[in-house]
């Protein structure tokens, strides 16, 4: 796991690259405190330059040092990630005539592409962003993982292509113009999070999930999508066939996230997502797993019972990390100042991982993604209801339909969801919206949805709505929180759920339920002690609403100032949204993501 950044330029530049990669890379340290390196690795009409910060994870050793160079093509690499399957890529590849010099991934990865090219992407199953400089074709090759777990942003001009990991190394370079981005920005207000390719810099975008892209004398010449979670065929095998097949892909998965040189700990809250993981994990393991709940003196707040009971069931080394509300409200404002890109989400992943790390701990197991391919959230039910009522709801005027459904915000969100012309993917995006679009408009936003294809009319409702959360919410929401806030302490996050191949056997097999994750359970949930499949779900939740009228209530008012000042938002009265949220008509969750916007421009481009 590490952090990456590059430059390749033209041939006619005023710059100095190698000064510019040193503040990127020093920007970006806290994803890769372990080691550093920083390569010219071409000079053909203009200069290639490679970057990394490393977290020691697989070869703890110096022959694990990135920037990372192939002695037989002189191609260089560097990468942020884990492949879980590499030694099997490694047994696939011919043999080197001088052998491996490594045992890491990294040039596994190097070698794949020295004999595969660019189809050397579809051996790989794992968590990757990737640079590498090709010399024989002269040009820098870039990917991303199939599903965006790890991120990979880049900003492409006449003079230069510059990438990172992070928004902050981009901007840190001094090559790239503070500039609000309005298309992130509409992005953000309408969903309290950036949908991706946008970020809130203008000239700054990520790379999609499941593509490359090729770089030319410092200009992107080529741009390819090479995997799509979007089913080839419907798998029609007999239910029991479907559930054994399920319990080999969650078996698998989880053995192979276990691959490490440094221990492997679990995120346990006592969901079954997380304890369905952690107890694949503990059987899997030849010694005890360490397993972390971070609980609340606050009963109604505290899931522990619940991890404790897998913890003594599977026996791992499990530590509860008691926090007071003191505690969690003074790692708030860190929460925020460590945010790549603002986000209304994402402070709890960053306490929960502050506790882990604090621990000496590097590596962890998330259950991220089980809600996303089993059913878990509420737009499993509500999404398909939507597409099967609309044409006749859509006969009532929209003053009717905003009155049945109590009125208000949610009320004028409801009407526009039930128009009987629109597409699943535009109901998704209005399910998923924190303003409605009547509203966005009164602020003077134009509303911008998710870039998701539409699923296929043959699909189950259910299945169309795992694709849309996969797509949506969770690569422009929970992934990206994700890898920002544990990275922020040194932690590597991973996500067995997301294997590619057992998505794909989800998908393809249509497990996806209307809420209760009966798939799931079907073919793990015997794992589970008693009373934790059938309990409702609560999540790892803080309680934000009062925080922010107590102890947040000085940053609440900071955040609000520091966007007043950046006058972003012409003629809207930002302090009635505070006045509002005081009396109890409005939601924190929408006051919230103003108040992180504030504090990121403030950091960011001001």
């Amino acid at each position: 796991m590490c952090g990456i950044v590059g430059i390749a330029t033209t041939g006619h530049h005023s710059m100095e690259p190698e000064s510019a990669m040193r503040r990127m890379l020093g920007s970006i340290r806290h994803r890769g405190p372990d080691d550093s390196g920083c390569e010219l690795v071409a000079r053909a009409a203009g200069e290639t330059w490679l970057g990394n910060t490393r977290l020691a994870i697989q070869d703890l050793s110096p022959a694990g040092h990135q920037p990372m160079r192939d002695p037989q093509t002189g191609n260089w690499i560097v990468i942020n990630g884990e492949i879980y399957n590499h030694r099997e890529v490694r047994r696939a590849l011919p043999a080197l005539e001088n052998g491996w010099r490594s045992s890491g991934d990294t040039e596994t990865v190097l070698q794949a592409y020295a004999v595969w090219g660019r189809d050397c992407l579809q051996r790989l199953r794992g968590m990757f962003a990737l640079a590498i400089w090709d010399e024989a074709a002269g040009e820098l090759w870039c990917a991303r993982d199939r599903l965006g777990i790890k991120p990979f942003y880049f900003h492409s001009d006449e003079n230069r292509f510059v990438f990172a990991s992070e928004v902050r190394a981009l901007l840190a370079s001094g090559l790239i113009e503070r500039r609000l981005n309005s298309h992130g920005l509409a992005g953000f207000v309408r969903f309290g999070s950036l949908p991706e390719p946008n970020t809130l810099v203008e000239g700054v975008e990520s790379l999609p999930a499941g593509h490359w892209l090729r770089v030319r004398e410092g200009k992107v010449v080529e741009q390819q999508r090479y995997w799509s979670p979007n089913p080839d065929s419907i798998n029609a095998l007999p239910e029991a066939e479907i559930i054994k097949t399920l319990r080999h892909e969650l078996e698998r998965a989880v053995e192979e996230h276990l691959l490490s040189d440094v221990p492997v700990a679990s995120f346990l809250s006592g969901g079954i997502d997380s304890s369905i993981v952690t107890a694949l994990a503990a059987q899997a393991s030849s010694s005890p797993i360490k397993t972390f709940t971070v609980g609340f003196r606050d009963a109604e707040l505290d899931e522990s019972e619940y991890a404790q009971a897998v913890a003594a069931r599977y026996r791992t080394d499990h530590q509860r990390v008691l926090l007071t509300d003191d505690e969690a409200v003074e790692m708030v404002s860190d929460a925020v100042a460590a945010m790549d890109l603002p986000s209304a989400d994402g402070v709890n992943t960053y306490v929960v991982s502050s506790a882990v790390a604090r621990r000496g701990i590097k590596v962890v197991l998330s259950g991220l993604g089980g809600d996303e391919l089993f059913g878990g959230y509420r737009s499993f039910k509500l999404l398909p209801q939507m597409e099967r009522w609309a044409s006749v709801a859509s006969l009532l005027p929209k003053r009717l339909r905003r009155m049945a459904a109590g009125g208000g915000s949610n009320g004028q969100r409801a009407a526009e969801m039930t128009g009987a012309d629109l597409s699943v993917s535009d109901r998704y995006n209005f399910m998923r919206a924190m303003w409605a679009d009547r509203e966005l408009q009164q602020m003077g936003i134009i509303p911008m949805g998710y870039s998701i294809p539409e699923p296929s009319p043959r699909l189950t409702g259910a299945t169309q709505v795992s694709l849309l959360e996969l797509q949506g919410y969770m690569r422009s929401t929970l992934l990206r929180d994700s890898d920002a806030m544990s990275m922020a302490h040194s932690l590597e996050l991973r996500v067995p759920l997301l294997d590619h191949e057992l998505v794909e056997t989800c998908l393809n097999a249509q497990v996806a339920g209307s809420g209760q994750k009966t798939m799931l359970l079907a073919a793990a949930g015997n794992l589970l002690p008693d009373g934790i499949a059938n309990r409702p779900k609560q999540g790892f939740v803080f309680p934000m609403d009062r925080w922010m009228r107590g102890p947040l209530q000085h940053f609440v008012a900071d955040g609000i100032s520091h966007l007043r000042q950046a006058d972003i938002f012409s003629g809207l009265e930002l302090d009635q949204f505070v006045e509002r949220f005081r009396a109890g008509q409005l939601a924190w969750a929408r006051l919230w993501s103003f108040v992180v916007l504030g504090h990121w421009v403030k950091a960011h481009l001001t």
